[in-house]
């Protein structure tokens, strides 16, 4: 039973550097995962955020009603228009 302790024990530490490479890679990729979680996470919160304040912001703001007076104008055009109508009946 020793001896297979030994072989086992050699087989081990000749794969050894082989699986602390894939240990490697998998930690990095888990690692690369979790910080794209995060950032998609963050980024969605942010544009919630971001929308919401919007959303407030236009509902807060006043709506503003101008008048102008064209009286002016229409006297204008009406002129224009008569003076029209009298030089095609002419």
């Amino acid at each position: 039973m020793s001896q297979e302790k030994v072989d086992k024990y050699k087989k081990e530490k000749a794969n050894r550097q082989k699986l602390m490479r894939r240990e490697k890679w998998v930690r990095r990729l888990e690692y690369t995962a979790t910080v794209l979680v995060l950032g998609g996470l963050i980024t969605w919160f942010s544009m919630a955020v971001y929308t919401n304040v919007q959303a407030e912001k236009e509902s807060q703001r006043e709506a503003t009603t101008t008048t102008m007076n064209v009286t002016g104008m229409q006297d204008y055009l009406a002129e224009i228009n008569s003076s029209l109508e009298d030089t095609s009946e002419e």
